[in-house]
């Protein structure tokens, strides 16, 4: 190979190179989204969305936030970033996130989360050159209102006692489960109501035959919530009375 054309092939590989650096596409380089959110939590709640801008210009510089598909908040370079009218109330579009103005309002600050932002969380960047998107999973779970066991009901013709739990405004939909002396009862029944808000009223109840019954006897119902981690159990003591 002689000389000028070992030349020429060092020249194209360097001017290969430098179209391919003036061309990178913008690029998300870190997405964080917590997987489980307490509702109602009073600990800020950040969605965030680091990117590196590669050779594209902040000309057209649009970030959006959605749940689902739901559009949940919006910054166009160069004006306020918005929240969405359907969750503004959950949105602090105050909170800066970086110093560098090509970033400045990229990530969500929540305060106060509800059942509802629960889902696939989106974000995407894009601007006139190119975009880029990633997304996670986020469940918002909601403690129940109110967990009760009913008082047991007997009846001296069947000898069976009749044992209910109750469950309210709880998401999402738990397992609930009855126990007698920390033994969970065999036979339930399990029934609950989606409520308009999402939120779930769940119950279950059980017959228990009274033979044998060592008095007191305790009683415990407990939901769970397995993707949060979530137990709470309420306790009845039945003395036969």
């Amino acid at each position: 190979m002689d000389g000028q054309r070992l030349i020429n092939i060092i020249y194209a590989f360097f001017f290969i190179g430098l179209l391919l650096k003036e061309t990178e596409p913008i690029k998300i380089t870190k997405v964080e989204i917590p997987s489980v959110v307490r509702a109602g939590t009073e600990e800020p709640i950040i969605l965030d969305c680091q990117y590196n801008m590669g050779s594209s210009t902040n000309r057209a510089l649009v970030v959006k936030w959605y749940i689902n598909e739901d559009i949940l908040y919006q910054w166009i370079y160069g004006r306020a970033p918005l929240g969405a009218d359907e969750y503004q109330q959950y949105v602090d579009a105050s909170y800066r996130a970086s110093d560098d103005l090509d970033m400045e309002y990229r990530a969500v600050k929540l305060v106060r989360p509800s059942h509802e932002l629960s889902g696939k969380v989106r974000c995407s960047i894009s601007c006139q050159e190119d975009e880029d998107e990633a997304q996670g999973e986020m469940l918002v779970y909601s403690p129940e209102q109110l967990l009760r066991i009913a008082e047991p009901i007997s009846n001296d013709e069947t000898k069976q006692l009749s044992v209910t739990c109750l469950a309210e405004s709880v998401y999402p939909l738990p397992i609930i489960t009855i126990r007698q002396d920390n033994r969970t009862i065999k036979e339930q029944k399990e029934y609950h109501n989606k409520k308009k808000d999402g939120r779930y009223d769940i119950g279950v109840s059980a017959v228990i035959p009274m033979e044998n019954m060592n008095l007191p006897t305790k009683f415990q119902c407990e939901i769970h919530i397995a993707a949060a981690n979530y137990t709470s159990i309420r306790e009845y003591v039945y003395n036969g009375e």
